[in-house]
């Protein structure tokens, strides 16, 4: 699943952004990562990601379609990807008592050995930690519901442009104007909303049946409302 989960971020984000704000701008909405309260083992990871990168001949870098930089970890639950992170990020959803945990994908536990809460990150080979996703899926009976977070470095030392246009989305959010993209198809119903809390950049993405789209938006309410009991 290399990547598909961040594409899937700036893809949803791409068709809704209308227009790209200066990176100064962005920067008053989604907190920059304090790269001081990043884990040594978080740079350590990074560190090897490059070593291995950096091992390959320029023909395999070549024929690869890995992006050097880029690393992902899986966990058992979201405290121990907080610990490995090195800071809190609040997850409202992690505790909630109605929602089942599944794998970050919201399947049940122990599919495709998928872990319940994934990690991803991509930085430089000098050690700057650009952006950072974390992921964790749950179920409401047939209904998946998953929730990413994702956090930015300082947008200046951006190294990817494609981060520009979720930041937008999280200008926009920030603003009070929550963006609901919905979804209909002959395979699934789905909602996923954008929203901006303590700095963090917040998407909920749930999926139901194809004729099931009365469960889904009653389940989005429903874990909104998790994050309204936790205000900024």
């Amino acid at each position: 699943m290399r990547k598909r989960h961040v594409l899937a971020w700036l893809l949803c984000a791409a068709l809704l952004a209308g227009c790209q704000g200066r990176p100064e701008e962005m920067a008053t909405v989604v907190d920059p990562i304090s790269q001081e309260a990043l884990s040594q083992d978080l740079r350590e990871a990074l560190e090897e990601e490059w070593e291995a990168w950096n091992a390959l001949s320029e023909e395999r870098q070549i024929l690869s379609s890995h992006v050097p930089g880029w690393c992902q970890r899986g966990f058992e639950d979201w405290a121990a990807c907080e610990d490995f992170l090195g800071f809190s990020v609040p997850n409202p959803l992690e505790e909630s008592g109605w929602l089942e945990k599944g794998t970050y994908v919201a399947m049940p536990l122990g599919f495709r050995d998928a872990p319940r809460v994934d990690l991803q990150w991509d930085g430089t080979e000098e050690g700057y930690v650009d952006w950072v996703s974390a992921g964790a899926g749950y179920r409401a009976g047939g209904t998946r519901v998953m929730i990413s977070a994702l956090l930015y470095g300082d947008p200046s030392k951006a190294r990817l442009s494609d981060r520009d246009w979720t930041l937008d989305l999280g200008k926009q959010a920030a603003d009070g104007v929550l963006h609901v993209i919905p979804e209909n198809t002959e395979r699934y119903c789905s909602r996923t909303a954008y929203l901006v809390r303590d700095g963090v950049l917040y998407c909920v993405h749930i999926i139901g049946e194809p004729d099931g789209k009365t469960d889904v938006e009653e389940t989005l309410e429903r874990a909104l409302e998790a994050f309204s009991e936790n205000p900024e």
